[in-house]
């Protein structure tokens, strides 16, 4: 099953993609100006577009539909 997951703690965030079986990781750590990535963007793993478009805007509803597309 695909899902998607974000893990909130006090020094950075986590993000978990797990897609047609392969997991994809991404890791954030919070700095003086927000948060810095430690992992490639989105847009950078071969994954469909409207799941990268809906990872970047953040729109839990476009994410579910997303994930539901074979």
């Amino acid at each position: 099953m695909n899902s998607f997951t974000r893990t909130i703690t006090p020094n950075g965030f986590t993000e978990k993609l797990v897609y047609e079986g392969k997991v994809y990781e991404k890791r954030y750590v919070k700095d003086k100006s927000g948060w810095t990535g430690l992992n490639k963007a989105w847009d950078l793993e071969n994954l469909p577009d409207d799941l990268i478009w809906a990872l970047k805007g953040n729109e839990e509803l476009e994410i579910m539909e997303a994930l539901a597309r074979d």
